[in-house]
């Protein structure tokens, strides 16, 4: 059973991916559902990148690991300790896979998985993110 403080820290995790979403005015509509490293998932994948984000500061390698989360932060879990992919390539597979656009929605999986999101992006990557592993 998870402690209080690893509920705690899912759950600001999934707030802050939640604001983070809302941190443009407009967005286009999106007719296809979106997907996260194999797992289909509702909205930006939030709650998927929650689970990520969570097994990355848990260093997960085992996805027996996982399976005290909710179902999408379970199956974001899983995708970190199953994918044997860095952070930054989840991050830019994924933004490539799911078409993305807008830096907003990098957001929620960390700041590993944000960057290579980003690096992913049309157009130059911000100069924050030129120090990344490229």
């Amino acid at each position: 059973m998870p402690c209080l403080g690893e509920l705690l820290a899912l759950l600001l995790t999934v707030l802050a991916a939640a604001q983070a979403a809302d941190c443009h005015s407009a967005s286009a509509v999106r007719y296809e559902p979106r997907n996260f490293l194999g797992y289909a998932c509702e909205d930006d994948c939030q709650r998927h990148k929650a689970g990520f984000a969570w097994a990355e500061r848990h260093r997960v390698t085992d996805t027996a690991a996982c399976v005290h989360l909710e179902s999408a932060e379970t199956e974001g879990c899983r995708a970190f300790a199953e994918q044997s992919l860095t952070p930054e390539q989840a991050g830019y597979r994924w933004a490539l896979e799911n078409e993305v656009v807008d830096p907003c929605l990098c957001g929620g999986a960390g700041e590993r998985f944000r960057a290579g999101c980003r690096h992913q992006l049309p157009g130059p990557p911000p100069k924050k993110y030129l120090r990344a592993h490229w």
